[in-house]
């Protein structure tokens, strides 16, 4: 009798343990960060003169876009690729939070690209960046903004792959071992190019904008 109410309370603490650690609604995760984000912009737009927030620049807007996305592109991604490890260990346990960050990292990765492009026009426009580096400094341009503008293409199509194969085969990819493997180190490149095109881009920036 003591054994079998030990087995039960036993089994009751399991239950409630693995509730516990139940993966959390994705819904109120995005709900929430878009709540905050929206907050933030709205104080940031009544406490400073947006002329001052923008800059002068006639694509002050875009570019202000263009960096907000590529900021948020690199937080999701980083909790994304985080979870791509948790896959590739065969660990995870926020399964339907990786389908939907992998979701929102693609969109954010192909927005930062259309806006990245319109930028571009700019950048080579003439009196632009562009002509101002290859008169002063041709290896900032030559060297790192090339490379800087064709890695940063590089983690859209693999986080549209990725995405597909964990939308396609669900949770049958916890016990596919080489599939998770493999969008595993798919996450894990895309992140790599998001990061490096984030940080050159953003060290061009500093020396000439649009």
């Amino acid at each position: 009798m003591v054994n079998a109410r030990n087995l039960r309370f036993t089994e009751g603490i399991r239950k409630m343990s693995a509730k516990s650690v139940a993966d959390p609604s994705p819904i109120v995760t995005v709900v929430t960060w878009v709540a905050v984000t929206l907050f933030l912009v709205v104080v940031a737009l009544l406490t400073a003169p947006v002329s001052s927030f923008f800059g002068g620049s006639a694509l002050a807007v875009i570019s202000a876009t263009h960096g907000l996305l590529a900021t948020l592109g690199v937080v999701v991604g980083t909790v994304t690729s985080y979870l791509g490890y948790r896959l590739f260990t065969g660990k995870i346990k926020a399964f339907s939070d990786l389908k939907l960050l992998s979701l929102i990292s693609t969109f954010i990765a192909a927005a930062t690209i259309i806006f990245g492009n319109w930028i571009y026009i700019a950048y080579r426009g003439p009196g632009g960046p562009r002509a101002f580096f290859l008169q002063n400094n041709p290896e900032i341009h030559n060297v790192f903004f090339e490379f800087k503008e064709f890695i940063a293409l590089f983690p859209l199509p693999l986080a549209v792959v990725a995405t597909y194969v964990i939308w396609r085969y669900g949770e049958q990819l916890i016990e596919d071992k080489a599939l998770r493997t493999w969008v595993g180190v798919i996450f894990a490149v895309a992140w790599g190019g998001m990061i490096i095109a984030y940080l050159l881009g953003a060290g061009i920036t500093k020396m000439r904008s649009v």
